[in-house]
């Protein structure tokens, strides 16, 4: 009982801690809710609009690998993992190779010989590795977030 309460508090504490970090520093809610927007502005301008549906699986397999992590330190008995995990990491996976995609065909769309400039190329090229890195990530902690089926016993009948 103690435990999971600990457990809970300490899952509280990172919840609010961005909240009370802006307070600290002065920062409105509202200018709490601009920044975050922004954020999210910069994120889809860095790894492209695969960003959105990746942050969505992301933070649903990260806050499961955390709510494990604090259930094993808790000493709690783990839950299996739940059926939505499989697919989740399968998208991250074909999210991040659709991203991937996408910044190659925008970044050489249209391109003649003549008109190749590096810079435009370049950043569309950063943004489909961006993609790729942000999926192939999630579907790494997914993997290691599923629960493992006990061993089967060898020994003859």
């Amino acid at each position: 009982m103690v435990r999971t309460s600990l457990v809970g508090l300490a899952l509280g504490a990172l919840v609010a801690a961005p909240l009370i970090a802006g307070g600290i520093a002065g920062l409105a809610p509202g200018a709490l809710l601009q920044s975050g927007v922004a954020g999210l502005i910069a994120g889809v301008d860095l790894v492209g609009w695969v960003f959105v549906p990746q942050l969505v699986l992301g933070i649903a397999v990260f806050s499961l690998a955390l709510q494990q992590i604090a259930s094993r330190a808790a000493g709690l008995r783990a839950h299996p993992s739940p059926d939505w995990l499989d697919p989740a990491v399968e998208s991250a996976l074909l999210l991040g190779m659709l991203g991937t995609i996408s910044g190659m065909v925008s970044g050489f769309a249209g391109l003649s010989p003549d008109e190749l400039e590096p810079g435009p190329l370049v950043y569309s090229l950063g943004v489909a590795l961006r993609s790729s890195f942000v999926g192939f990530l999630i579907a790494l902690v997914g993997v290691w977030t599923k629960d493992r089926p006990p061993a089967a016993a060898t020994g003859s009948a």
